[in-house]
C-alpha cells in the first residue's frame, strides 16, 4: 500500500493547513518515487493505460472481466449462487449476463452482502459519493489499489494535452478553501504536491474573476481543470473582459464531473484557443472515459472497467445512436466489486470511426446526464432534461447559467442567471424556445436571477425535481418523441 492511501485520513487536515506548513510538506512529499506514494501497482496501471494494440486490449479485457466475475462469485455473499453456473468454456460476456443489474439502493440496503470475504477489513478504504445527491452513498475501495489505478489513468489522460508534473493547474473542482467565508478571506489555496491552484467554489461570480485571474498569472498557471459550468463561467467572463496574459498561457483545459454541452465547449475553445478535453468517471471507480484534443467523443478505457448500455427494460444496447443507461463493471476492486452497476447516466454508442491513436477503444457519442433528470408534463409524461440541448438561439448568449426546478406536473421554473435585467425581446425568444422544446405539455415560468447557488463542492444542480414519482410512467415511444 502506498503512502497516499495510508495517509488519506489526514488529507483534509493537510489541505486546510496554513500555506507555510503545506508548502514544505507538499514539496518534500512530491519528491518521493511513485511506487512509494501510490503503491507498487502504480507503474503497471500507468503502462496499461497507454496500451493501444486492439488484440492485446481485447485479450486483457476478457481476462480482467473473467477474473472479476469469478472472484465475486467465489467470495461475495450476494453472488454465491452464481458460482456453480460459471462454466469454464463460457465466454466472459455470458458469465456477465448471469449477474443481476445493481443500483446504489441495492448496495445501501445490505452493504455487508457485497463485501468480499477474501479481503480483510484493513484492506477497505471507506468512501462516499459527493455532489448534489440527497443522501451520500457509502462504499469501499480497495486500499492501495483503486486510487493508485485512478491516478495512473488520470495522468495518462492528462498526457493527451501535454500536461506534465511541472505544470501548474488552475482547479475549479469544488474544494473549499479554509477561511474563504470570512470577509477578506483567501479565495484560493496552492497545493504543491499536484501543483494546483484551488479556487474557492463559493466565489465563482463575476465580482471575483479578476482576482482569480491575477492569482493564476502570479502562479504561472498553464492548464485548467474544473467542472464544466465553472470553467464556462470563467471563459464567459474572459470573453467580455479579455486577459491575454492569462488566456494565452493556457495550453489545455480538462472538464470533469458535469456534462458539457457543445456550445460550452465551443466558447472555452474560442477564449483559450487550446484543446478542451471532456472526462467521464465516478467515485465508485468502475468506468472512465475521456475525449481527445481533436475528437470530443468519450473514449472508454477498456482495461479500467467493462461498460454496457441498457434500455428501459434492462436489455443491452449494441447499436450506435440509441440512448441507454451506462452500466459498469469495475476491475481491480476486490474489496467491494461493482458488477453491472447502474450509474444512472444516459449515453449512446458512437457510429464514428476509431480514433487513430486509440485503436480498440469504443466511444460514446455523448453523455446526456442522469436518467432521473426529467420534467413531468400535466398528463404525467416524462420529458428528459437532455431534450433542452441542441441548437439554441443567439439570445442565450445573454444568459450566464440556467437551472430548472419543478414542484407541480405541467409547471416548470426556469432560472436564468444574468448580472443585469434581460431585455423583453430576449425573454420573449427564450420563452418561446422553452415552450417549443417542452412540447407544449409543460408551462415554463422564466425567472431572471443575479446568482444561482452551487453545492458545497461547487457544482451547479441543473435540475431540482420535487415530484417523487411519475404519475403515469412514459412509454418508450413517448420518451423517444420527447428527445
Amino acid at each position: 500500500m502506498g503512502l497516499e492511501d495510508w495517509g488519506y485520513r489526514w488529507l483534509k487536515r493537510y489541505m486546510d493547513a496554513p500555506q507555510w506548513i503545506k508548502e514544505p510538506l507538499g514539496r518534500v512529499y512530491g519528491l518521493l518515487p511513485d511506487t512509494l506514494r501510490h503503491g507498487k501497482d502504480y507503474p503497471r496501471y500507468k503502462q496499461e493505460a497507454g496500451l493501444n494494440r486492439p488484440e492485446e486490449l481485447a485479450r486483457l479485457g476478457e481476462a480482467r472481466l473473467r477474473e472479476t466475475l469469478q472472484w465475486a462469485a467465489q467470495t461475495v455473499p450476494a453472488y454465491a449462487a452464481i458460482a456453480a453456473q460459471l462454466l469454464t468454456d463460457m465466454p466472459a460476456e455470458e458469465w456477465l449476463a448471469l449477474f443481476p443489474l445493481m443500483t446504489k439502493l441495492d448496495y445501501k440496503r445490505t452493504p455487508q452482502d457485497y463485501l468480499s470475504s477474501g479481503c480483510t477489513p484493513a484492506e477497505r478504504l471507506p468512501m462516499q459519493t459527493s455532489g448534489s445527491v440527497a443522501e451520500p452513498f457509502r462504499f469501499f475501495l480497495h486500499k492501495g489499489v483503486s486510487r493508485a489505478k485512478e491516478n495512473a489513468y488520470i495522468e495518462a489522460y492528462s498526457q493527451r494535452i501535454g500536461l506534465t508534473r511541472k505544470d501548474v493547474v488552475l482547479s475549479l473542482r469544488g474544494r473549499n478553501v479554509r477561511g474563504s467565508a470570512a470577509d477578506s478571506g483567501p479565495l484560493w489555496s496552492y497545493e504543491p504536491i499536484k501543483r494546483m491552484l484551488w479556487i474557492s467554489p463559493n466565489h465563482l461570480d463575476d465580482a471575483y474573476m479578476a482576482r482569480h485571474v491575477e492569482a493564476a498569472i502570479a502562479h504561472k498557471v498553464s492548464f485548467i481543470q474544473g467542472y464544466s459550468s465553472a470553467v464556462y463561467e470563467l471563459a464567459r467572463w474572459l470573453d467580455f473582459n479579455p486577459q491575454a496574459r492569462f488566456s494565452d498561457a493556457i495550453r489545455g483545459v480538462q472538464l470533469f464531473s458535469e456534462s458539457a454541452e457543445p456550445d460550452m465547449i465551443a466558447l472555452i475553445e474560442k477564449v483559450f484557443d487550446c484543446p478542451v478535453l471532456v472526462h467521464y468517471g465516478h467515485s465508485e471507480r468502475a468506468v472512465m472515459a475521456g475525449s481527445m484534443p481533436d475528437d470530443h467523443r468519450y473514449f472508454v478505457w477498456p482495461l479500467y472497467g467493462h461498460v454496457e448500455l441498457i434500455d428501459e427494460d434492462g436489455k443491452p444496447i449494441t447499436e450506435a445512436g440509441i440512448q441507454g443507461e451506462v452500466v459498469a463493471t469495475g476491475f481491480d476492486n476486490r474489496v467491494m466489486p461493482f458488477i453491472r452497476y447502474r450509474t444512472g447516466d444516459l449515453a449512446a454508442w458512437s457510429d464514428g470511426p476509431e480514433h487513430p491513436r486509440l485503436p480498440g477503444y469504443r466511444a460514446l457519442e455523448r453523455i446526456d446526464g442522469r436518467n432521473n433528470d426529467f420534467f413531468v408534463g400535466a398528463d404525467g409524461r416524462r420529458i428528459p432534461v437532455a431534450s433542452l440541448g441542441g441548437l439554441r438561439p443567439p439570445e442565450f448568449l445573454h444568459v450566464e447559467a440556467a437551472q430548472y426546478e419543478q414542484f407541480t406536473p405541467g409547471q416548470l421554473v426556469v432560472r436564468l442567471q444574468s448580472a443585469s435585467p434581460l431585455p423583453d425581446q430576449v425573454l420573449a425568444v427564450l420563452d418561446n424556445y422553452f415552450r417549443v422544446k417542452l412540447l407544449g405539455c409543460v408551462e415554463p415560468t422564466l425567472e431572471v436571477v443575479p446568482h444561482i447557488p452551487r453545492t458545497a463542492r461547487g457544482k451547479r444542480r441543473l435540475m431540482i425535481q420535487h415530484i417523487g414519482a411519475d404519475p403515469r410512467p412514459a412509454s418508450a415511444g413517448e420518451v423517444s418523441r420527447a428527445v
